[in-house]
């Protein structure tokens, strides 16, 4: 009985040889050429979901920034980090008792270029408590400069109130801008007229 159960396993085997010689030379056949430079690229290399993100330098905080969702981009030429779902950050300058602040429904930051843009219900309120509302805003960090073509609203800590239709200028802390196609209301107390 042990010997026919031998001989037909043998048997099993030997079927088997045309099959096992057809996997064999089949992959050892040269396989093609994968061109690299087509590889789908627009992938982020990190995904940050419920960041709440803290920047230092020397020990002092500079930036605190939340968001509900950050995608980095690095394997491109220009690499940036998307925020899809907005952002909340404040920004240190000067002291940490009155932090900037800054909120958009969109973002993107492409810190090679240093070149920043928010999209959305974009409010950035400066550390002297200045807030400039519109709808689009773009940040140069290297000319220290904010910009938009867009209708801005910048209302002062005092309650003065200005509109730019066309957009403005300004410099990054806000201390001094430029509005286009501008109108506003100046508060002022009954005893100065």
């Amino acid at each position: 009985m042990a010997n026919r159960f031998m001989t037909s396993s043998f048997r099993i085997r030997k079927r088997y040889w045309p099959l096992i010689a057809f996997v064999f030379l089949w992959t050892c056949t040269k396989t093609e050429d994968v061109d690299l430079s087509k590889r789908k690229q627009d992938f982020p290399s990190r995904t940050l979901t419920n960041a709440h993100v803290i920047f230092k330098d020397s020990g002092f905080i500079k930036i605190d920034l939340r968001s509900p969702l950050i995608e980095e981009f690095a394997m491109i030429d220009s690499p940036y980090t998307l925020f899809k779902k907005g952002l909340e950050m404040n920004f240190f300058n000067k002291t940490i008792d009155s932090p900037g602040y800054l909120r958009a429904d969109w973002a993107m930051m492409n810190e090679m270029r240093g070149w920043y843009e928010g999209r959305g219900n974009v409010v950035v309120i400066s550390e002297k408590g200045d807030t400039l509302k519109t709808e689009k805003l773009f940040w140069n960090k290297t000319k220290r400069l904010v910009f938009t073509q867009d209708t801005v609203f910048i209302i002062s800590k005092s309650g003065d109130s200005l509109q730019a239709n066309n957009g403005l200028e300004a410099k990054d802390d806000l201390t001094e801008y430029t509005l286009f196609n501008n109108q506003g209301i100046k508060l002022v107390k009954d005893e100065n007229l």
